[in-house]
């Protein structure tokens, strides 16, 4: 089964067009400054199989791709995560962006990810790194790197590597719950956790 902490059907700030998004659930990098250290540390997730994940997907109409991202990706079960993204390209048009801990160079030479990669069009690798967070457009912090698996977006390389603008997006839910989507600074974080905590508010920074 497949983890996921969060669902997003319609998101504009976590790659190109708008996208289908999904948080999963956990991460034992712990790397310093992580905007989901909080939600990984939860216990609270929803498990679904390979095919009911890529139903939701495929439910979800006029959207240009998905954007994986945690948690971990690839801490999730392997084979199951390559048969999601498998059943996600049957019959689409649909991209693939995933962020990633972990070093594309580390991903290859571990033959359990590679099928998982495969059907991957980006992917955005390395650890976080707080002190080398530069407000780069859908990276947190600057050696983070675009890797174009595909010809899918691969004309796109210098504008995306140069884009210094960022957006987020932002939910309030029934319970008093905000949900904010993208790649917010760790400053802007600190200001809006302050000012939310003095108004009885919970924030989920994915």
């Amino acid at each position: 089964m497949l983890h996921v902490v969060r669902k997003k059907a319609f998101c504009k700030v976590l790659g190109p067009g708008t996208r289908s998004v999904i948080w999963f659930h956990g991460c034992t990098r712990r790397c310093p400054g992580c905007i989901a250290d909080t939600m990984n540390a939860a216990d609270e997730y929803e498990s679904f199989t390979p095919a009911q994940l890529a139903d939701w997907v495929k439910s979800n109409t006029g959207v240009e791709g998905i954007t994986l991202s945690g948690g971990e990706p690839f801490q999730q079960p392997l084979d199951e995560l390559a048969e999601f993204l498998s059943l996600v390209k049957q019959d689409t048009d649909l991209s693939v962006l995933c962020y990633t801990g972990y070093r594309y160079e580390e991903i290859n030479e571990q033959k359990s990810m590679i099928p998982a990669l495969q059907h991957i069009d980006v992917l955005i690798d390395g650890e976080y790194r707080q002190e080398e967070d530069l407000k780069q457009r859908w990276r947190g912090s600057a050696n983070q790197r675009f890797h174009f698996l595909t010809e899918r977006y691969r004309n796109q390389e210098t504008e995306w590597n140069a884009a210094v603008e960022r957006q987020i997006e932002m939910e309030l839910t029934m319970n008093g719950k905000l949900l904010i989507s993208g790649v917010p600074s760790k400053d802007f974080i600190n200001k809006l956790t302050a000012e939310l905590q003095r108004r009885d508010v919970n924030a989920d920074f994915s």
